[in-house]
């Protein structure tokens, strides 16, 4: 584990994103991002009239409506499946809606593909309805799970990115999706509804931002997970910088730490889409009726939705899109290859492979084409990630086969995951 010396260091190293496009520029767009309009939006995201936006229940719906409404004044492209709304269902019937807004991005060759930033906009509701983790504990007679940092803090801190982009003319080259996702207390189920029903192509998005718990704990580095999940180090460094050029404390984890399996980061990355998360960490009202507005804390929440700001920014410019770090150890199964998609043919060609690892003990070398896995083709898009996806999802102590092409022919290698793998 690296601390915030190690990334501003790196951070003077990156290459920069363009400071400007559309109309505007990124310092005219971060001055829009303010203490003010976060505390404007949470005010009313957790205030009692929403009842604690339990999926499924008229707060949530408030809520939702809420969002609709702003991203409406910003003009922003609708990118749901009715309008900016995903409806999904349910636990015996009960609905709620995704809500999901784009602004395309400036550059025509690369518009096609998306940076995703997002976050989930309910919580656990108020007493008597019949939501999981209504924990005891808060102010004598609260009722009201209100969820001012559970995820008011991130349900306004991505429309106050949304708003930077919109109000301050700024297109990155690649498109952005602003996403607020429902029935995550459920089980993420907003946006694992979206991953397998995506309203634009899921292999065109190259990058997922998600914003969990970052209103709380401004003395205590906030976590930033998943600075190594793309491939190469141009994600690490943009984080790094993003974080440094706003003073935003934080711990890095390459990969995950406790809070990225729990929140819908978890859903892109499991699809093979780099992911990363911003949390600051759990607190005494984390889940109890005294998680209110008034114990945001402000200052430092601007700083982190800034920084958040940037690093959309960054990867929605950058000239190599990113692909998925296949050491990402999701299942426990590290790769340690590196390899190129062959486009259009289901397959991809190994250019490194880490010596002593799994699959150089089984005898995968650079040079081979990998074809399938378990005897299944894989796809044309993608193939690398999907080849990820599947290692990720097969059991330890048994053999899967690896069908590859080595100097024109064909061969099969059998590579068993131990349960401790190196």
């Amino acid at each position: 584990m690296r601390f915030l010396l190690s990334f501003l260091a790196m951070a003077g190293s990156v290459a920069c994103a363009p400071e400007s496009g559309g109309d505007g520029s990124v310092a005219e767009a971060l001055r829009k991002i303010d203490e003010k309009v976060l505390r404007d939006h949470i005010g009313f995201l957790a205030s009692d009239e929403l009842e604690g936006r339990a999926a499924g229940f008229p707060g949530n719906d408030k809520a939702v409506d809420y969002l609709v409404a702003r991203v409406e004044e910003l003009k922003l492209v609708p990118a749901g499946e009715s309008g900016y709304l995903q409806e999904l269902s349910f636990r015996g019937g009960r609905k709620a809606k995704n809500v999901i807004a784009l602004l395309e991005g400036g550059d025509p060759k690369l518009k096609d593909e998306f940076v995703a930033i997002g976050c989930h906009l309910d919580h656990v509701g108020r007493r008597g309805q019949e939501v999981g983790g209504q924990s005891p504990g808060g102010p004598e007679g609260d009722e009201i799970w209100n969820g001012a940092d559970d995820n008011a803090s991130g349900t306004a801190a991505v429309l106050a990115v949304a708003r930077a982009f919109a109000e301050g003319k700024l297109r990155p080259r690649r498109s952005v999706l602003f996403c607020w996702w429902n029935a995550e207390e459920a089980g993420l189920l907003g946006s694992k509804h979206w991953v397998r029903n995506p309203t634009r192509p899921l292999h065109k998005v190259v990058y997922y931002l998600n914003l969990d718990m970052v209103g709380r704990n401004p003395d205590r580095p906030m976590d930033m997970e998943g600075t190594r999940n793309a491939e190469g180090d141009a994600l690490e460094k943009l984080i790094g910088a993003a974080l440094g050029a706003e003073g935003v404390k934080f711990t890095p984890f390459e990969h995950s730490n406790e809070a990225m399996f729990r929140s819908d980061g978890a859903s892109f990355l499991q699809q093979g889409i780099p992911a990363s998360m911003m949390f600051t960490s759990w607190h005494a009202d984390y889940h109890k009726t005294g998680d209110h507005a008034e114990k945001i804390a402000y200052p430092n929440l601007a700083r982190i939705a800034r920084a958040a700001f940037r690093i959309v920014h960054g990867v929605g410019s950058l000239d190599a899109t990113l692909r998925l770090n296949p050491d990402v150890p999701l299942g426990g199964k590290p790769l340690r290859i590196r390899g190129e998609d062959l486009a259009g043919k289901g397959a991809f060609r190994v250019t490194q492979v880490t010596p002593g690892s799994v699959l150089d003990l089984a005898g995968l070398r650079a040079g081979d084409v990998v074809t399938g896995l378990g005897g299944q083709p894989l796809p044309e898009l993608r193939p690398l990630a999907e080849f990820w996806k599947r290692v990720q999802a097969a059991k330890f102590d048994q053999a899967v086969r690896i069908d590859l092409e080595r100097a024109g022919a064909a061969t099969i290698l059998d590579v068993t995951w131990p349960r401790k793998p190196n």
